[in-house]
């Protein structure tokens, strides 16, 4: 579940100067445990175990090299050499004697199954709210840090996290599914069975971008199908506009047969995506068609964007951008006139634009998160 990186970021100590500086500076507490060990090996060996049983919460496993950032302070700080580390870390045993000590000076236990199962209950409610791996993550570190709780090892921690997003993705598909009536789940459904006297699914129909679906007229009819649905009004807030958004991507991706093969409760929240992102796509694409036969009632003469060059055009739009209406109203009238009709070309253009990739958008292309709300 978490990348490379990610991973690093979560057991590493703090790239912050400022926070390793902090981490670093050994109070005199500290340092008379630190002295009650024998040879110069072993006092830098307790102290960075020390730093790392404070941050990142973990007990340095045999073998592990420390960052060497942290290794180069500590030995500073001890006036001891960074290579004594060599010889440390060969002695295991040593290692988790002085780890034992350390958990009692600093309130430490080590982590257990029944931790496991509660931080995977805490994870999977969060889980209910965000399907981020990495947030989760971070919130299973916080969670037992606040507990005094070592951190387990980093795949366990992206199990648990993997875990969690299953359950919780269970949840919201169940969530979703209890908001809909049995009849509105039927017409969900009939969306994958072909139409009447046609070789497309209703689905498939709606998704099709052909030059027979230019202008308003054929936007309408798939708006009203996607009306006769009835779908309730609080889907997106009840899961999320960005769970919702990722379901519609993952829906983009599959055929009609691919959708009615899944379990019944994740492919209702696939549809429900799928036909949400059309009804934003095409309420925008209808929006967009109102301007622009706006513009073309205007009935400009052809080829106007031809007689100034497109730059000249371009400044005299970026100008206009700026202007209030009143502002327009005051300039030389030849020169509002360029002004008003750069902006009018502008506009066309980005409204010609916009509705060729609200079209892609019905066949595959995800709106964003704040679209579907």
């Amino acid at each position: 579940m978490l990348s490379p990186l990610e991973r690093a970021s979560l057991l590493e100590p703090p790239e912050d100067e400022y926070e390793l500086n902090q981490l670093t500076a050994f109070s005199e507490q500290d340092f008379a445990l630190i002295q009650q060990h024998r040879g110069s090996a072993n006092r830098l060996g307790v102290a960075v175990l020390l730093c790392y049983l404070r941050h990142p919460g973990i007990a340095l496993d045999e073998g592990c090299q420390p960052a060497p950032r942290l290794l180069r302070r500590v030995a500073a700080a001890l006036g001891a050499k960074e290579s004594d580390w060599d010889r440390y870390a060969t002695r295991d045993q040593t290692r988790r004697e002085h780890l034992v000590k350390l958990y009692a000076y600093l309130g430490l236990r080590p982590y257990r199954a029944e931790d496991g199962q509660a931080a995977l209950r805490h994870l999977t409610r969060l889980a209910n709210q965000t399907d981020q791996a990495l947030t989760l993550a971070q919130a299973m570190v916080s969670w037992l840090r606040e507990r005094r709780i070592v951190l387990p090892s980093i795949g366990v921690i992206d199990r648990s996290c993997a875990a969690a997003l299953t359950l919780g993705s269970r949840q919201v598909y169940a969530r979703l599914n209890d908001a809909l009536s049995a009849s509105q789940r039927e017409r969900l459904d009939a969306l994958l069975e072909l139409r009447e006297g046609g070789k497309l699914t209703t689905l498939a129909w709606l998704r099709l971008n052909s030059e027979r679906a230019r202008g308003a007229a054929p936007q309408l009819e798939r708006l009203r199908v996607v009306e006769a649905l009835a779908l309730p009004s609080n889907l997106t807030q009840l899961v999320g506009p960005r769970r919702m958004l990722e379901w519609a991507r993952s829906g983009d991706g599959m055929s009609c047969h691919d959708l009615a093969e899944l379990e019944p409760q994740r492919r209702m929240a696939m549809l429900v995506a799928i036909v949400l992102q059309a009804r934003a796509a095409l309420l925008r694409m209808l929006q967009n068609l109102e301007k622009l036969k706006a513009i073309d009632a205007l009935s400009l003469p052809t080829g106007l964007q031809n007689l100034v060059s497109q730059q000249r055009m371009g400044k005299l739009a970026a100008e206009g951008r700026q202007m209030k209406p009143k502002d327009l109203a005051k300039l030389e009238p030849r020169r509002r006139m360029a002004t008003l009709l750069a902006l009018v070309l502008e506009l066309r253009a980005a409204l010609v634009k916009e509705i060729l990739d609200l079209r892609e958008r019905l066949v595959g292309k995800s709106l964003e998160a704040g679209e579907f709300v």
